[in-house]
This record gives structure tokens, C-alpha cells and sequence, in this order.
């Protein structure tokens, strides 16, 4: 999922259900990870019934939140991130000299 914003990632560190009004990857992903829920773009109705249903079902909310919590933490702490933006870094910097 490489091209999908980081702000999703972000959303699921601090344990936020996402409504996620996209196509593509990050639908897919919000979807596959089970945090949140997908409403097609444009859909002002649907987007209106997925934030009513998370309000009205704290449950389900929490689920989704807890389920990228739990994604984030597992598969991305800090240094790991940190290494690989330093590898991205010091290729762009390489590119760069040469």
C-alpha cells in the first residue's frame, strides 16, 4: 500500500475508526485492515449513515480503532519507520552526487 496518505497511518496509531470516502488503495486497505468503513466518493448520504452508525454503535467504533491500533503498533514502530526514511534519504542523496 504505497500509495495510499500517510494520515490513514495516523488515524490508526491513535486508535480512530476511518470513514474512508476514496477508491483504490486506500479503500482496500481501510477495508482489509478492518479499520473503518469505506463510503464511495461523492455518496453524501452514505457518508452521513457511516458516521451516525459509528457514533450511535461505540462498539464497533472501538473495534475498528483498536484493529489500527493494533495494525500500526505491530507492523510500524518508530525505528522501523525511522530506517526506512533514512534508506530513502540516503538514496535520494546518492542519486543526487552521481
Amino acid at each position: 500500500y504505497l500509495g495510499i496518505s500517510s494520515k490513514l497511518y495516523e488515524y490508526q496509531a491513535v486508535g480512530k475508526p476511518i470513514i474512508c470516502c476514496a477508491d483504490g488503495q486506500p479503500a482496500e486497505y481501510v477495508s482489509e485492515t478492518h479499520s473503518g468503513i469505506v463510503v464511495k466518493p461523492g455518496d453524501y448520504e452514505a457518508l452521513a449513515k457511516a458516521i451516525l452508525y459509528l457514533k450511535e454503535d461505540k462498539v464497533i467504533a472501538e473495534k475498528f480503532g483498536a484493529s489500527g491500533r493494533e495494525l500500526v503498533v505491530n507492523n510500524l514502530p518508530i525505528e522501523k519507520i525511522g530506517l526506512l526514511m533514512m534508506s530513502v534519504f540516503k538514496q535520494v542523496l546518492e542519486e543526487q552526487v552521481t
